[in-house]
């Protein structure tokens, strides 16, 4: 009977679906958001990459400065302050890489904190070419070929440019707009910063999970063209930021045969042992082996203790410090306390 409450709780475990805790939140260009305007997509993406961090505090709490890795700032709506960009700063100068995508946010007051001289500008491009209606204009003007591997084109949605942007990747179609001017006009910019570099993105809904199916491929190049795995995604720039639980995600192993066969013929040997007398055997000769063991120990303590008596001690004295020595009666063991 106990040999099959074994084999059915061991084979239950193996196959019983498992349940994990689920954390949302509905903020938008957040990593735990689910829905349209959140980053859950990209956040799967960034956990087959590497490791991934949430950053829920600010950057001088976290002691951003000493860490290595990719800060991956989207879409923040609430300011930095000084101890933060020193921060930022700081990571950048150790060899650091930040992405910082937004457009109407507050990525300028970083860039400027930095002393960069890029800009988001505070209106958003207009184009002639786009997907569903001109507030989603796409391209294909990516100039970095291991950014262009494989992407027939980037979605965007009413994207705004960088202004005085240095080492532009990518750029809207030429049939672009933005005030008065034609053109095509930056949407990426990387800048070496210290040891470290600094891409900026002009577009933070790319990273969402609406445009994820169309911007996966060039997001994908992005994430490994960096040079680090670690990824520390801030949630503490969003104003509306607001984690809650949601329940559980029930996850349904596959059976795995050949463990669940090689459980089985553990059991099945087990009780053959124990049944068959073999372990019982075992244990006889087992005790049998210390029995002698320790009888010739004994054997060999007397025959030291007789040489010593040959010596002039007195052997009585000899054998009993060695049994207070054994009780402990001396030394604050069982026997003497």
């Amino acid at each position: 009977m106990a040999y099959a409450i074994l084999l059915i709780v061991g084979v239950s475990l193996l196959v019983m679906p498992m349940s994990v805790p689920r954390f949302k939140s509905d903020a938008a260009y957040s990593v735990l958001n689910t829905e349209w305007n959140g980053l859950s997509s990209f956040g799967k993406l960034l956990y087959e990459s590497g490791e991934i961090t949430p950053v829920l505090v600010p950057y001088d709490s976290l002691g951003l400065g000493d860490m290595n890795g990719t800060l991956i700032v989207i879409g923040p709506d609430m300011d930095f302050s000084r101890g933060e960009i020193e921060q930022v700063r700081e990571f950048l100068e150790g060899g650091g890489t930040v992405i910082l995508a937004d457009d109407f946010g507050t990525g300028n007051e970083l860039l400027e904190g930095l002393g960069l001289p890029q800009r988001f500008s505070k209106k958003p491009v207009i184009s002639l070419t786009y997907t569903k209606n001109y507030e989603f204009p796409v391209t294909r003007e990516i100039t970095d070929t291991t950014l262009s591997q494989g992407v027939d084109y980037v979605v965007m949605s009413r994207p705004a440019v960088i202004l005085n942007a240095q080492s532009p990747t990518v750029y809207t179609s030429n049939a672009s707009m933005l005030r008065g001017e034609y053109g095509a006009f930056p949407i990426m910019d990387v800048v070496s910063y210290g040891k470290g570099e600094i891409i900026i993105i002009s577009d933070p809904d790319i990273f969402t999970n609406s445009l994820f199916p169309q911007n996966e491929p060039f997001l994908r190049n992005l994430i490994g063209s960096l040079p680090e795995r670690a990824f520390y995604i801030d949630e503490a720039h969003h104003r509306d930021f607001n984690p809650y639980s949601a329940g559980t995600i029930v996850i349904r192993r596959a059976i795995n045969k050949r463990l669940v066969f090689y459980y089985v013929l553990f059991i099945a040997a087990l009780a053959f042992i124990i049944e068959s007398g073999i372990f019982g055997l075992l244990l006889n000769r087992l005790f049998s082996f210390l029995d002698r063991f320790f009888r010739e120990e004994r054997k060999g303590l007397d025959e030291i203790i007789s040489r010593l008596e040959e010596s002039g001690l007195d052997g009585d004295k000899l054998k009993k410090i060695l049994r207070e020595i054994e009780t402990g009666s001396k030394l604050g063991g069982g026997h003497g306390r």
